[in-house]
């Protein structure tokens, strides 16, 4: 059964690029069908499909988040599989969040007006502008190309600081939809998940210090 799954895990459809283009495909296919149901006939209705991209996208970043907390905690194929096509969830997540720029561009094109009354206020302006750097960046730096111009360290914290910025900015989206009284199923799902990646990252860093600690004890 073991060996099974090993095989399974390995197996080349779900690793590397065509992972990340089926994880891709499916997003498009739901982004599809959302834009068939929901359509574009009202300002409210682009609303639903941008908070539509960012359901779609916002697993990818949780799973990227604990990925190295769960080889920590749980070592075994799925974790290794995890950390092995973490770029490639990471890309997922890129993927999934750059619907969101484009269904505010087309909300800005169809109907200005609501954009600027709703949507263009000070503090979510910065907050998108920095998402879509952070974006940009992170998606940029997952080339080898572009990631050896980087030293480590460099690329170490550049990547540290952005996936723990988009993990703060969905999840406390999520956490305050939950909590105010038009929340939604998927929200209090979303928030548990994003609260369960955290308490893993935790957890794993606070195994790592207490084995970090017994080895000096040893020395």
């Amino acid at each position: 059964m073991r060996d099974q799954t090993l095989r399974l895990m390995r197996h080349r459809l779900i690793n590397g690029w065509p992972l990340f283009f089926m994880i891709a495909g499916l997003t498009l296919g739901g982004m599809t069908a959302g834009m068939i149901i929901i359509g574009f006939s009202t300002p409210e209705s682009i609303v639903q499909l941008i908070r539509l991209s960012v359901r779609f996208a916002s697993p990818w970043i949780f799973i990227a988040f604990s990925t190295s907390a769960l080889v920590l905690l749980y070592p075994g194929s799925v974790s290794k599989w995890l950390l092995r096509n973490r770029r490639y969830t990471g890309l997922s997540f890129a993927a999934g969040f750059v619907w969101q720029a484009v269904f505010i561009a087309v909300l800005f094109a169809l109907y200005p007006a609501y954009y600027w009354d709703e949507l263009h206020k000070t503090s979510d302006l910065l907050g998108r502008s920095a998402s879509y750097v952070f974006l940009f960046a992170l998606t940029l730096t997952s080339f080898f190309p572009v990631r050896q111009r980087l030293s480590p360290t460099q690329w170490h914290w550049l990547h540290l600081i952005g996936i723990w910025y988009f993990w703060v900015a969905i999840w406390g989206s999520y956490a305050a939809q939950a909590l105010s009284q038009n929340s939604k199923a998927v929200d209090v799902v979303f928030t548990f998940l994003g609260l369960l990646a955290l308490i893993l990252r935790l957890a794993a860093s606070f195994k790592s210090r207490a084995i970090t600690l017994s080895r000096k004890r040893k020395v």
